[in-house]
């Protein structure tokens, strides 16, 4: 119970509260030594704590909760640990460590055959391949990325990557290349009626028509 009042807190951003409720739930069990169960707790005070920007102390828990996972054999949860340590990593422009995380994630994903986790994934490694500007590499993932997000049918996932790979496109100089995949990101933001992302999209190919 304390576990799920802590989910409620964390859902309506009330993260101290959610930290408070997390903390009690961890201490009974602990007590009575439910150690796989612990690892779900470790991790909702890691997700809190990234929530609240306080890095180290996420990556603490999440290191915490996939020790347990390891240790109970949890393929499934081990990757979703990794894929979050990734995130913690790249927040910390950690990105080397950030990349071994995710493609941690990653081999795990493709091992259960999880598409739409890779696919999240590969565009992660996308965004931290361009941050180390290897654009090739950042290429080559974002399009992996794509490939996914088509065969899926996943329009508003597609126009986040084809905004990404304009965005690259410009790091590049390719400006022709940027407009495209621009454009294309912002006709599916339209479609969603998507108004942030939409006028971000809009300012880049306002600046890239200059």
């Amino acid at each position: 119970m304390y576990h799920q009042l802590g989910y409620v807190a964390q859902n309506l951003r009330e993260f101290e509260e959610a930290r408070r409720y997390y903390q009690q739930a961890l201490a009974l069990k602990i007590e009575f030594g439910d150690r796989n169960s612990s690892a779900s707790t470790h991790h909702q005070l890691g997700y809190v704590a990234q929530d609240l920007q306080e890095f180290e102390e996420a990556r603490r828990y999440y290191k915490q909760a996939l020790a347990l996972k390891i240790e109970f054999g949890d393929r499934n949860y081990q990757a979703v640990i990794y894929h979050h340590l990734g995130t913690v990593a790249q927040d910390l422009q950690e990105f080397e460590e950030s990349r071994r995380n995710y493609q941690q994630a990653l081999a795990i994903y493709i091992e259960f055959g999880d598409r739409n986790y890779q696919a999240v994934i590969y565009h992660h490694l996308g965004t931290v391949a361009q941050e180390l500007q290897e654009f090739e590499e950042s290429r080559r993932n974002y399009q992996q990325a794509l490939a996914i997000y088509i065969e899926f049918g996943d329009r508003y996932s597609q126009a986040i990557t084809y905004h990404a790979l304009g965005m690259l496109a410009e790091a590049e100089e390719n400006y022709p290349e940027a407009r495209v995949n621009l454009q294309t990101a912002l006709e599916i933001y339209i479609e969603y009626k998507e108004e942030y992302w939409g006028t971000i999209a809009r300012k880049v190919l306002k600046r890239l028509s200059e």
